[in-house]
């Protein structure tokens, strides 16, 4: 049925007058260099809700690329071909991703369809992201080196467009936004979304997300277009098995940093496999958040995820902990699990700490009840009780923003510690031995 609507709509709008363009959302001539970027509220909505929908008749517009070029949106559909316009930017792991994607569509269906990418706003800079309003430069951007702020000027955001190509091969023409952000803000936002326009400048389809399952690229085009490009896979008709490989589950790093634990999810069957993973128990610290970086990189607010793997794809997840100040140490067990076969799951416990490194790891979960301190609130005299399973050990204080201001060699039994000078407030604190951490907690001085 899907399918028949879409061959429906595109011959209608070919056939039959809907109007021209919308009026233009500019640019009127290529931008100085210097022309600022304009800052935007933060969007932390629905990307699919945003912009234009399948039917609305969409705007016309003018942007250049980096040679000065220009493309109009009025004269790319005159040859009376749809056009395929997908945002992206450098900073935005998915974009990246998708490019071979957008090179198979210009080479398959160079025929039938213009494609064009927008260059929009950075989706993950090293500072503040608009689409999280947060700083979350990601796991992907992390280990390929793709760490750039936000371009304060036109020139700026065109040094980035030129950089990528060291990254990307793209085959489509790249045009960019003006300083301003108008295309972004008519058609977006959204960090990789798509439109295909009709030559009457009518969307025909659009994905808030490009080629994120459940959309399809090639069956979307195939359907429209009416012709068979063997890219269209179709669903399965039994369910197929994923298995998940845990690359490392116990991250270390430094108070504010941002942690990363992986674990790559496999499709280990000849099907497209949809899977779920949820945050089933969290134990973490005070300001401490957590998201999934999988297809596309989460927020922190939503503790699951959908996700479809191509047949014998491996999904590199990474789990990121948004860390505070104060060194400490969490957790959190996620599951997996098959939606087409739920027996098909499975379940790890990831964990981060940005504890002092040189006092090492624990497993927190089997940590033995080997101190106490009393009193707990305390003035600056208190008591550390040593059991017997440890004979001796150092204990350490640390200030809320991570410094060490108190240390003292404590033996088996009943210690007396005696502070001077430290501020009221809460303190982390560490029990280590031959600079393992045996313990850690908190300690109130009132």
């Amino acid at each position: 049925m899907r399918n028949y609507l879409y061959s429906f709509l595109f011959v209608l709008i070919n056939n039959c007058y809907f109007g021209q363009l919308l009026p233009s959302i500019g640019l009127n001539s290529v931008p100085q260099g210097t022309a600022l970027i304009c800052n935007e509220p933060f969007y932390l909505g629905n990307y699919y809700s945003t912009g234009y929908q399948q039917g609305n008749t969409v705007p016309n517009f003018k942007l250049y690329d980096l040679n000065g070029d220009s493309l109009v949106l009025s004269d790319a559909l005159s040859d009376n071909k749809p056009v395929l316009l997908i945002s992206g930017s450098l900073t935005c792991p998915v974009f990246r991703a998708k490019v071979p994607i957008i090179n198979q569509i210009a080479t398959t269906y160079s025929s039938n369809i213009k494609v064009y990418v927008i260059y929009t706003l950075e989706a993950h800079p090293t500072d503040t992201s608009v689409y999280f309003g947060y700083v979350n430069i990601t796991s992907q951007n992390t280990v390929a080196g793709i760490l750039f702020p936000s371009p304060n000027t036109y020139s700026q955001r065109k040094d980035l467009v030129d950089t990528m190509s060291y990254y990307v091969s793209l085959n489509a023409p790249v045009f960019i936004d003006g300083p301003c952000n108008n295309w972004w803000k008519n058609f977006g936002p959204a960090p990789n979304n798509s439109y295909l326009i009709s030559p009457t400048g009518v969307v025909l389809n659009k994905h808030g997300w490009f080629h994120k399952s459940p959309d399809n690229i090639f069956c979307d085009l195939d359907s429209i277009l009416n012709i068979n490009s063997g890219l269209c896979i179709p669903p399965p008709t039994i369910p197929g098995n994923f298995t998940i490989t845990v690359v490392s589950n116990n991250v270390t790093g430094n108070p504010t940093d941002l942690l990363y634990d992986y674990v790559d999810v496999i499709n280990t069957s000849s099907v497209v496999v949809t899977y779920k993973a949820k945050k089933i128990i969290k134990s973490l610290p005070l300001g401490w958040q957590t998201a999934f970086c999988a297809d596309v990189c989460y927020s922190t607010a939503e503790d699951s995820i959908i996700v479809s793997l191509a047949p014998f794809e491996t999904m590199h997840i990474s789990f990121d902990f948004f860390t505070d100040n104060i060194p400490d140490s969490g957790s959190v067990k996620v599951g997996f699990k098959n939606m087409d076969k739920p027996n098909n799951s499975f379940s790890v416990r990831l964990r981060a700490s940005t504890l002092p490194i040189d006092v090492g790891l624990i497993n927190l979960e089997n940590e033995k009840s080997v101190l106490e301190i009393y009193p707990n609130p305390s003035s600056n005299q208190f008591v550390i009780q040593i059991y017997p399973e440890i004979t001796k050990g150092e204990f350490i204080l640390f200030n809320s923003a991570g410094q060490k201001v108190f240390e003292q060699k404590i033996i088996q039994g009943a210690n007396e510690v005696n502070i001077n000078g430290l501020a009221r407030g809460f303190y982390n604190y560490i029990l280590q031995n031959d600079k393992q951490k045996i313990k850690n907690g908190k300690i109130v001085l009132n």
